[in-house]
């Protein structure tokens, strides 16, 4: 008897323990496109304390604006200016080279991206809603919950890249 209550135990806080740092995203519109399609499940890992993050990271971010989670790329860290044109992205001046777009469009403009805050993009960009179009377009990192991670499979769209650059 006293195996079985220690085996629940045991899995019980198991469970406890990869749900709070682990869980399944499951994406909910176009964009993401090519790089991730509606309806796709990606696991997706919490941030620590420890954690830093990249330009290139798809992150899950809580919107307060928008009342859902949004799955989006961080391409503005704290402090950079970005801007969009139809001809691309740069940062700070320099053209950001972004493989996985299949189509640039949609909003342009400058923006400074303030000391506590990032600039998110979606991939598809002429059909996201995301930093170029929201009233607060700096999330900040505790808005941030999470991190996709890449495929294991060796079934990958084309263009996928969940990378750091």
């Amino acid at each position: 008897m006293e195996a079985i209550l220690l085996a629940s135990l045991v899995a019980a806080v198991t469970v406890w323990v990869v749900r709070r740092h682990w869980w399944l995203t499951r994406v909910r519109s176009w964009s993401m496109y090519p790089t991730l399609h509606p309806g796709d499940l990606r696991i997706t890992r919490a941030l620590s304390g420890r954690d830093t993050i990249h330009r290139g990271d798809i992150v899950v971010i809580d919107s307060t604006e928008l009342r859902r989670r949004v799955v989006k790329r961080i391409i503005g860290l704290p402090g950079e200016t970005v801007q969009v044109t139809p001809g691309g992205t740069s940062i700070d001046g320099e053209p950001f080279d972004e493989p996985y777009l299949a189509v640039d469009g949609g909003p342009t403009g400058t923006f400074r991206v303030p000391e506590d805050g990032y600039f998110v993009l979606g991939d598809n960009r002429h059909r996201s809603n995301d930093s170029r179009t929201w009233a607060n377009p700096f999330p900040p990192l505790t808005a941030i919950r999470g991190r996709l991670l890449p495929r294991w499979s060796g079934r990958d769209r084309a263009h996928e890249d969940l990378q750091h650059r």
